[in-house]
């Protein structure tokens, strides 16, 4: 399939998949006439570049995953994609910590718009605010 319709297809722009290639995390085969052309192995590529990128994954990461499959299995590329996947593991449980404390946040803020106590809990609003501030920041 060509670019245009393999864009339309993932939702990505052209531009993003031009992006992939320089960065040669995505190259689609070449036909004669030059044109770009892309096969069942770059649709399997793009929805792991997709799912990656959504779980946080930087377009470096990914592209070190991508290039470690091309070589053959060691302790090496192990011990590699190991701390790759522990680091977003880590990152991942931090995020789920703050959406966790970020919603319980709202909750009790809404609890105080809706009786009116908002203006007089602004000290406990704010420390609220503070510790989920902190929680970002980490």
């Amino acid at each position: 399939m060509n670019i245009s319709q393999f864009s339309k297809k993932y939702g990505l722009s052209l531009d993003t998949l031009r992006f992939y290639e320089k960065c040669e995390i995505l190259i689609p085969d070449r036909l004669t006439n030059g044109y770009r052309n892309y096969q069942d192995i770059h649709e399997q590529k793009v929805k792991l570049i997709i799912c990656l990128k959504s779980i946080g994954f930087t377009l470096e990461e990914i592209k070190q995953l991508i290039e470690l499959e091309t070589k053959p299995p060691s302790e090496e590329c192990n011990i590699i994609s190991n701390q790759l996947i522990d680091k977003k593991i880590e990152m991942i449980g931090q995020q789920i910590k703050l959406l966790e404390y970020g919603k319980e946040t709202l909750q009790d803020v809404k609890k105080h718009i809706k009786d009116n106590s908002f203006v007089k809990n602004q000290d406990i609003i704010q420390d609220m605010i503070e510790n989920l501030y902190k929680l970002a920041k980490n």
